[in-house]
């Protein structure tokens, strides 16, 4: 059943990646297609101007030479509408060719919400990866440990002796160093698509600007441009505030990894006295280097914001005042905090 549930979580963001890869090479092959089409429209466009320009041009002299003339020359019925027929079918042009960059600019966009799904499936993927091996690392721990309570049980009974204080447990560096390893990863993505959506957001701006200053104006492609930009800046500042969280949290488990040498003497306290710390939390603080009471008393308002991040635990220390029963606990058993 557990290499069921693990097959089945490997192959969920496998699967997604898998679609979002498909979406993403038909918006590509999509947006070829319109671009051919917009690079005829464009080829059209510049065949009708030339011909209008020398319409109006053999109109000018026919008019000139009229003026000069006793008696004016009129006007071939037959040219002034070709005339008329060639500004129709230019306008329409015209029209044709922003629909299908207004439809372009969509596929550009609906491309990069791809990219930008694929890159945090990805992340998820890793995730999930680093799950999975702490989990049959504990898996296998516990093997050992039921493995060597069995030998115990059948080994013959022996004289009690006094139980000796247990070794001081060493900080999961390896853990720690994982956990930051995958933080960085993360961080790395995400400024690479901070990358992106800033160019995205500055391209609409540029767009914006330019259909202003538009003659004649262009109301529904402005309005498109202007709901596009919001959306940019909207997932931009999103991004901006992931960014931020993650930096938060790299710096905070840098701090506790610099600081492991320091306390490599000192013994670890008992976590769960904590009201609100149960076994799972204590393991997960072990986990990320917190061993002491001490250490959860001098959090500052970074390290405590960072640690309900990569616990979810939310606002749980705080609520229950994590911090003021550490120093508590410590000064009754190791005397006064500064």
């Amino acid at each position: 059943m557990s290499s069921l549930l693990w097959l089945l979580l490997y192959l969920a963001p496998l699967l997604g990646l898998t679609a979002a890869l498909f979406a993403w090479f038909g918006w590509q092959w999509r947006g070829s297609d319109m671009q051919k089409r917009i690079d005829e429209l464009t080829a059209q466009i510049d065949a009708a101007q030339s011909a209008l320009r020398q319409a109006e041009t053999e109109h000018a002299t026919t008019r000139a030479a009229s003026t000069t003339s006793e008696a004016p020359a009129p006007i071939d019925p037959a040219a002034a509408v070709e005339l008329q027929r060639l500004r129709d079918d230019l306008k329409s042009a015209q029209s044709e060719a922003r629909l299908r960059q207004d439809e372009a600019l969509k596929s550009g966009e609906a491309a990069l919400a791809l990219e930008t799904e694929m890159a945090r499936l990805l992340a998820d993927l890793e995730h999930l990866r680093a799950a999975h091996t702490s989990a049959q690392a504990e898996l296998d721990s516990l093997r050992s440990a039921a493995a060597a309570a069995d030998e115990t049980a059948e080994a013959p009974a022996k004289p009690k002796r006094k139980r000796s204080t247990p070794a001081k447990s060493k900080v999961p560096t390896a853990t720690l160093r994982e956990k930051i390893t995958e933080l960085e990863s993360q961080l790395n993505t995400h400024q690479a698509g901070l990358a992106t959506l800033t160019q995205e957001r500055d391209d609409w701006q540029r767009r914006i600007t330019k259909l202003e200053e538009q003659t004649p104006a262009d109301p529904a492609g402005l309005g498109l441009a202007h709901r596009s930009f919001a959306d940019s800046e909207k997932r931009l500042v999103a991004a901006t505030s992931e960014i931020e969280r993650l930096q938060n949290q790299t710096r905070v488990l840098l701090r506790v990894e610099e600081s492991t040498a320091a306390r490599a003497n000192v013994p670890d306290d008992d976590l769960t006295q904590i009201k609100g710390i149960k076994k799972i939390i204590s393991e997960q603080l072990h986990a990320h280097g917190i061993r002491t009471w001490r250490q959860i008393a001098l959090w500052d308002e970074d390290e405590q914001r960072a640690f309900s991040e990569l616990l979810a635990f939310k606002n749980r220390a705080a609520r229950e005042q994590w911090q003021q029963q550490a120093r508590a606990l410590h000064e009754a058993a190791h005397g006064p905090l500064p």
